[in-house]
């Protein structure tokens, strides 16, 4: 997997206007754009001292929503931050998006935006294997095979794991399940 990094200092430490949002998004659709199929960008936010909700909510919020729609197919992205409280803004329109996103800050991952306690559990124990699969996860959650699939489901949907068809059994898809974060 090809990871390539943006750091957001590039326009400024001071961060305030949708203007400015919207021109630093266009580059990081650019870079998406560039990468290949299952290629991550890794956004930071090391340089910055202010990031206002207005920036956060143009650059992040809409590249995310973009993401989950599918206009940069399998591509991901996640947050980089030196300070978790950097993140806050960007927190906050995400979970008013009804969207999440993977941030790492001191050698660990915080889930920010839209998340549960379920979804969270889910993530880690993805996160931790590496990879999986959906019977798996549901032996290792307690979980009915239908419950754990409709977690497996969102987190696919929001970017936040890599979800690979690789049989069937019966009218149920059997899927691998991967970290973005490994690879």
């Amino acid at each position: 997997m090809q990871i390539e990094r943006f750091r957001i200092a590039q326009f400024g430490p001071r961060l305030g206007t949708r203007m400015e949002g919207e021109s630093a998004r266009e580059q990081l659709f650019a870079l998406l754009r560039s990468l290949p199929e299952d290629g991550q960008v890794r956004v930071s936010l090391e340089g910055l001292d202010v990031l206002s909700t207005s920036f956060a909510d143009e650059f992040i919020g809409r590249t995310l929503h973009q993401l989950t729609i599918g206009e940069f197919g399998a591509r991901t992205m996640i947050l980089e931050t030196p300070a978790l409280d950097l993140a806050d803004g960007i927190d906050v329109k995400l979970a008013q998006r009804q969207l999440a996103m993977l941030c790492l800050s001191n050698d660990s991952w915080h889930l920010i935006g839209t998340h549960t306690p379920a979804m969270t559990e889910t993530l880690r124990l993805i996160i931790d294997k590496g990879q999986t699969t959906a019977k798996e996860l549901a032996g290792e959650l307690g979980l009915q095979m239908n419950a754990c699939v409709n977690r497996v489901a969102r987190l696919a949907k929001l970017h936040l794991i890599r979800r690979e068809q690789i049989g069937m059994s019966g009218p149920q898809a059997i899927y691998s399940l991967h970290s973005i974060l490994t690879g």
